[in-house]
């Protein structure tokens, strides 16, 4: 297997060009399968590790993405998830990779340190040294996409939510076998219900006038007859940094409505944070702009509105079937 280095995190990454393009198709061992433009304008080598954790970790929440200068310029200007987030972010991974209750982790957290050190120094070892080589790839192939779901930014804080938090503290995970415990098990049980009684719903769209008197005479009136609470962020008054503000709503909403109109990289932000909390998003889009929405979303089951009474209706009926 031949790799090259990932320009999104440094990881090995397997690389395929297409012919007579600079269009690049990877499959990384920490992000995942992306397509990759060339994009001017965007120095990637000088991301900070904030800015690496969070595009490796919005690639793996969606489908084969492609990378646009406005998704990296999006994502660039939002802070770190909150450290309990990535708690249950990395918790519901483990859970996925090992459904059966007992059944131990076979993942070898104590080569975290040494591959990552290989990573930042792009010292992987040789496909000549077959051993070191198959060693490295098992480990990165079952640790890299654990940290990037995670939203991982540096080794200290991988050993601390492992240790001291999931093992220690909370005592979700127990060693020697390292497997989830009955409290592990019960924590990501209440995970598959996020917010249940909760009543807001965070609506994410293009702040354009003409789309936020649609979303006023509309979208709102539609959460609102369906029994819920809209909050869209350019309504609200607060002293917070508004990428901090914008989180702390999408992780207590009951739901999110995403409007794709207009074709904003926030909203791909924002629906893809959703997404990985467990929240359920109605996607959404004009009729006319449908084609332009980017293919790891397009494949959902969008409501692609073509009136505003044709978006009130099926927004209310979707809430209905799907929500309540």
């Amino acid at each position: 297997m031949k790799y090259e280095v990932c320009p999104i995190c440094g990881s090995p990454a397997e690389q395929e060009r297409e012919a007579r393009s600079s269009t690049s198709y990877y499959n990384c061992l920490r992000c995942g399968e992306f397509v990759f433009p060339d994009i001017t304008g965007i120095q990637l080598n000088d991301l900070s590790p904030i800015e690496i954790a969070n595009i490796s970790g919005w690639i793996r929440d969606n489908d084969n993405p492609k990378i646009t200068t406005d998704i990296i310029n999006n994502i660039q200007n939002q802070p770190s998830v909150p450290m309990l987030t990535k708690v249950d972010l990395l918790l519901k991974y483990l859970s996925v990779k090992f459904p059966i209750a007992g059944d131990p982790i076979d993942y070898n957290f104590n080569k975290v340190n040494e591959l990552l050190n290989q990573i930042r120094n792009q010292t992987f070892p040789s496909v000549e040294d077959k051993h070191a080589f198959n060693v490295f790839e098992n480990t990165a192939k079952k640790v890299l996409p654990l940290l990037s779901i995670g939203r991982i930014l540096t080794r200290n804080e991988f050993n601390y939510i492992l240790n001291n938090y999931l093992i220690q503290e909370k005592k979700y995970l127990s060693v020697n076998p390292l497997i989830i415990t009955p409290k592990g098990w019960a924590h990501i049980e209440t995970l598959k219900y996020t917010n249940p009684n909760s009543k807001k719903v965070f609506v994410a769209m293009w702040f354009e006038d003409g789309m936020k008197k649609i979303c006023d005479d509309f979208i709102f009136p539609a959460i609102v007859k369906a029994g819920y609470e809209p909050i869209r962020i350019d309504n609200k008054e607060h002293n917070n940094d508004i990428n901090d503000e914008i989180i702390a709503e999408i992780r207590s909403s009951r739901f999110v409505v995403a409007d794709f109109t207009g074709n904003r990289g926030g909203v791909y932000y924002e629906a893809g944070f959703a997404n990985g909390l467990n929240i359920p998003v109605i996607h959404m889009c004009k009729q006319d702009e449908l084609q332009s929405v980017h293919f790891d979303v397009n494949h959902r089951n969008i409501i692609d509105w073509e009136s505003e009474d044709d978006l009130y209706k099926r927004l209310l009926n979707r809430i209905k079937a799907t929500i309540i």
